[in-house]
């Protein structure tokens, strides 16, 4: 493992984890949890319980009980089987994922991200500059980078070799202007 040179300048984080099942549903979660905090998915929130009382109020006063019901029903799925039918999906779609059980390498240092997918000769190598990402999520194991629309990484916590890298690492995060309070740098 790369260490800080004789210079003192950061060095690279090398990162080693298979994608598997359980790994994909924390980054699955992770993913969820971020999708949560959203606007749009805090304005459907708040219409919801603003739509609970108001057709409560229509099913008793103008007999309106489908309309009660159906609001009923998207309520509890939005507050309640919203993750686990989300973690059933992900577990259905996990087999027919091109990185179901492949190992995963990355190299992080202050100039970009590489990774690479599979071994030996059917290995695949991508490398991308900070800019690339739109910006970056903390969760309890591991982080997300949101790449582009629909394109997230998956770091999870428990493949960095000790706490100084995921430190070293949200430094990197928050000098890229990436992590929520962090303000953006210019080229």
């Amino acid at each position: 493992m790369t260490r800080a040179g004789s210079n003192g300048k950061d060095t690279a984080i090398h990162l080693h984890y298979v994608m598997d099942e359980p790994t994909f549903l924390d980054a699955t979660h992770a993913l969820w949890e971020w999708g949560r905090k959203q606007k749009r998915v805090q304005v459907r929130t708040w219409l919801l319980l603003a739509a609970l009382p108001i057709t409560g109020y229509l099913a008793l006063a103008y007999g309106m009980w489908f309309t009660f019901f159906a609001v009923v029903a998207l309520a509890l799925l939005h507050f309640v089987f919203d993750w686990p039918l989300s973690r059933a999906f992900a577990r259905r779609g996990f087999a027919r994922l091109p990185i179901a059980d492949a190992p995963l390498a990355w190299r992080i240092d202050e100039n970009g991200l590489e990774v690479r997918v599979g071994t030996g000769n059917q290995a695949e190598k991508a490398r991308f500059g900070w800019d690339a990402l739109t910006t970056a999520s903390e969760h309890a194991k591991g982080f997300v980078l949101h790449h582009a629309h629909n394109v997230h990484h998956w770091l999870p916590k428990a493949a960095f070799a000790n706490d100084a890298e995921v430190e070293r690492l949200r430094a990197w995060l928050r000098r890229h202007g990436l992590l929520p309070g962090s303000e953006r740098r210019q080229g």
